[in-house]
């Protein structure tokens, strides 16, 4: 496979067809923008005196008075952003199916237009449900056992400073320990499974919109694909690997500064004992709002051009195996 080539196509088609950066901003929304990647770390140190976890002065008072005054706002909130999250989902899944068929289409030498490719996105959405469904269903069902766990767990934990038990600390993170072992083995077997599933989703996704297959055939079609042309296939994730790495970069020098004024103040403020109001919450939800939309805006380049290339690398697939099946 010629890679330049590949690259060059794929990036001519969304350049001549800006419509696909909108489609990709649509597809960055329900995954997050995933323009950068980030992590937060946090150290608990239990295996000593309880004395060794400390909040800051103040910060338990600042807490109690908040969820006495907002605790009915921040419910409602949480339920807000729950339904926002499905809703921002399925509209990604139209904006990824869309790209899959205009990229397609045009490489064909079709004439589309934005909403030709909506109407083909929100044709198969149904169908992309299910696939996200059954591919990363139990993924998210024990993600939501975990998170379950623990947040009742650090709940209980904090509740017990707050109430001057600090021993219950101690004791309710060693109760819970053998838990997180279980889950930290199961994760070393699920974490290789769930890379697998990533690389044949895509593919997967390509055989259910272009070769209209139903849900289970298009998975069985993607690992086909990919059993097929591993090597091809291979290459090209290490591709992505770098521009994905280089792109990353350019995108947290916008993104880092941003998240910056979003949310310091707020977090500086707490640290030095300030009180913690609803406007305070306000400014750190529409700075994160603002935040994810930018994010948005910049990973709609990379989500549109990575699916064209992937499109085209994906039929020279199937062109090659239909090739060898008629010699």
């Amino acid at each position: 496979m010629d890679y330049g080539n590949l690259l060059k196509r794929a990036w001519h088609i969304v350049w001549n067809n800006k419509f696909m950066f909108v489609l990709g901003f649509l597809a960055a929304l329900g995954s997050g923008g995933n323009g950068g990647n980030g992590g937060a770390r946090g150290n608990f140190n239990v295996s000593g005196s309880s004395s060794d976890f400390n909040l800051p002065p103040g910060f338990a008072e600042n807490i109690e008075r908040y969820w006495a005054q907002y605790a009915g706002i921040t419910i409602a909130l949480v339920c807000l952003a729950i339904i926002l999250g499905i809703v921002f989902w399925l509209v990604s899944l139209v904006g990824q199916a869309g790209l899959i068929s205009a990229a397609s289409r045009i490489d064909s030498g079709e004439q589309v237009t934005l909403g030709d490719a909506f109407g083909a996105g929100t044709g198969v959405l149904v169908r992309m449900i299910g696939l996200n469904l059954i591919l990363y269903g139990p993924f998210i069902l024990l993600g939501l056992i975990f998170f379950g766990i623990a947040s009742v767990t650090v709940g209980s934990a904090v509740a017990s400073e707050f109430a001057g038990n600090p021993s219950n600390f101690e004791t309710i993170f060693s109760g819970i320990g053998p838990f997180f072992a279980c889950f930290g083995i199961l994760a070393c077997v699920m974490v290789p499974l769930g890379l697998i599933v990533t690389v044949i989703y895509p593919f997967a996704q390509r055989g259910l919109i272009l070769q209209e297959l139903g849900i289970v055939d298009s998975i069985r079609h993607g690992w086909n694909v990919i059993r097929d042309n591993i090597g091809d296939v291979f290459l090209l994730i290490l591709l992505f690997v770098v521009i994905g790495f280089v792109f990353g970069i350019a995108a947290a020098v916008v993104l880092l500064p941003a998240a910056a004024l979003a949310f310091l103040p707020t977090i500086v403020d707490l640290v030095r004992g300030g009180t913690l109001e609803i406007g305070n919450i306000a400014f750190m939800i529409g700075g994160g709002i603002c935040l994810g939309l930018l994010g948005a805006v910049i990973n709609s380049i990379m989500i549109a051009f990575r699916s064209t290339t992937v499109t085209l690398a994906y039929q020279e697939f199937i062109n090659k195996t239909n090739k060898l099946k008629a010699a």
